[in-house]
């Protein structure tokens, strides 16, 4: 049923990104731009799977209609403005005029209407979970969109604008399982596709006078290509010898302090993580069903060191459910069990779990021994470290754990898509809007989770802070989730790094980065970065 559009609109948000901070020059266009990245995307578009890699470049094609700023808050980019009623059921946005799709059709509000109806209707990913509570979207005109919700979701463009890529709706019209669907790479970004080879490059061409480059004139670089490489250290000595011009993925302690030894060479972008490290435990796994197992398993886990010695002092302890950036909901909240390996020990004699033939192992009264497979993307920056840390304190208390590095397309297939893992240690890139948002990866029936646990009284928070008004009020329900949280324990959230990419400022300039997936490549920024003068 439609619901008629209500005259006074709230939350008005115009700030935007159309206007760049120096005048558009048309004498800075050219140059090949290269661009190094840590290993293989799983994907080229955000529908078919949810790792960083894949949508570094997905972002080129289809960039988010809302971008973070310089403050870590989301503000208008492909969208010039949105507004909602005042219960937050009706949202209205109006898009950049101008823009067309990658084959010459134009880019309009249907696409907008069309994808957030085909997401609700349709098994998508995780699109289908932020856009499950449309009840129907309208194109108004060309260029506005109305959204009409069954209730109050006081998030919604912030989150349906960021993580949920537009679709095409003259390509995917007609099409009903979109699961075994194999979507047209054709997007609607600054810079257009132009040939990749799997696994080693991605060579997109900048789209003339493109409306969301440089006050329409469109991106700079002529060409930016990105080349995949297996590691950090390769990926820092293709920096440093001239191969790259930059990194997408972030550079760990040991490379920056490379870089900043050729302080007229290279230059570097610091931008603070929205994300963080943790491990999580699969509930398939009888043994780490078990309470006990996983609350002994976080005892062992020593933050100090993972900071200090495992990424080098590159990030800051997390010790609560939710980053401790977001002051407000961490401030009094609950904690996870501190380090304490006798603990540990202690919490698994009770349990009944015991070394019985001497190896070292415990085992429960059937035998079963607590020996885990970790499972890790060998992509993560000091993923060594960080892991082997956490399997020699798990040894000290008895429980084995051995290290299954892999390629971040083999994580994805093992951890994300069948959920085939023990325990999994993963960097979130953003978790965002913490005060309502945190269902899409923490409901018991969320496509990313991954943990697969079930919990009603953590579900009714997180169903119910969507659609709180009040934001004090939307605090203290987080604070009494973080406390189901800690007692439950799906994951062991440990760390937030401080991310830094590094570039070639001998031959480019303009790089600018922001908090948020994508570091200094982020498609608002790339856009920007030019020839050296």
């Amino acid at each position: 049923m439609k619901k008629t559009l209500v005259l006074l609109f709230v939350l008005i948000l115009t700030t935007s990104f159309m206007a760049p901070a120096l005048a558009a020059d048309e004498s800075l266009i050219g140059g090949d731009l290269v661009v190094g990245v840590n290993g293989t995307p799983y994907a080229l578009n955000g529908w078919h799977s949810n790792d960083l890699n894949s949508a570094l470049l997905a972002d080129m094609l289809y960039p988010a209609l809302l971008k973070f700023d310089e403050n870590a808050k989301k503000a208008p980019f492909v969208v010039e403005s949105y507004e909602s009623n005042e219960d937050a059921t009706v949202w209205i946005a109006k898009i950049v005029p101008g823009i067309s799709w990658h084959d010459g059709e134009p880019f309009t509000a249907e696409d907008l209407a069309f994808t957030a109806n085909y997401c609700a209707t349709h098994d998508v990913n995780f699109g289908t979970d932020y856009y499950s509570m449309v009840d129907e979207a309208v194109a108004l005109d060309e260029v506005t969109v109305q959204y009409n919700l069954k209730e109050s979701y006081v998030n919604f463009m912030h989150n349906c604008g960021y993580w949920v890529d537009v679709m095409p709706k003259h390509l995917f019209e007609g099409v009903e399982d979109f699961s075994t669907f194999d979507p047209p790479t054709i997007g609607f970004g600054p810079y257009v596709l132009e040939d990749f080879a799997t696994g080693e490059y991605y060579t997109f061409r900048r789209v003339p006078n493109h409306p969301l480059g440089n006050d329409g004139l469109g991106g700079y670089a002529e060409t930016i290509t990105y080349r995949i490489f297996a590691d950090a250290n390769a990926l820092t000595l293709a920096l440093l010898s001239g191969e790259i011009d930059c990194t997408a993925s972030a550079l760990p302690v040991s490379a920056q302090e490379q870089l900043d030894a050729q302080p007229d060479k290279f230059g570097m972008v610091k931008v603070q993580s929205l994300g963080y490290g943790y491990f999580g435990f699969s509930y398939a796994n009888k043994l780490l069903a078990d309470k006990a197992v996983r609350t002994a398993i976080a005892h062992t886990v020593d933050r100090e060191a993972l900071i200090n010695i495992g990424i080098q002092g590159g990030g800051v302890v997390m010790d609560t459910p939710i980053s401790p950036v977001y002051t407000d909901l961490v401030e009094g909240a609950a904690k996870f069990p501190a380090f304490d390996i006798e603990a540990a020990k202690q919490i698994l004699e009770e349990a009944g779990y015991t070394d019985v033939d001497g190896d070292g192992i415990r085992e429960n009264a059937d035998g079963e021994k607590l020996s885990f497979e970790l499972t890790c993307r060998n992509t993560t920056a000091n993923v060594d470290a960080i892991t082997n840390i956490f399997k020699a304190n798990c040894a000290e208390a008895g429980i084995d754990i051995t290290i299954n590095m892999v390629d971040p397309p083999t994580y994805t297939d093992v951890v994300t898509q069948n959920k085939t893992f023990d325990i999994n240690y993963i960097e979130w890139g953003v978790i965002d809007d913490a005060d309502c948002n945190l269902d899409i990866i923490y409901l018991s029936s969320a496509t990313l989770n991954f943990m697969q646990y079930k919990n009603d009284a953590m579900d009714a928070i997180l169903e119910a802070v969507k659609f709180e008004i009040d934001y004090d009020k939307r605090v203290e329900m987080m604070m009494e989730f973080q406390e189901l949280f800690v007692d439950e324990l799906p994951t062991v959230n440990v760390l937030v790094r401080l991310n830094c990419y590094g570039f070639a400022k001998d031959k480019w300039e303009g790089f600018e980065g922001t908090p948020g997936l994508y570091g200094v490549v982020d498609s608002k920024d790339i856009v920007k970065v030019h020839l050296k003068k």
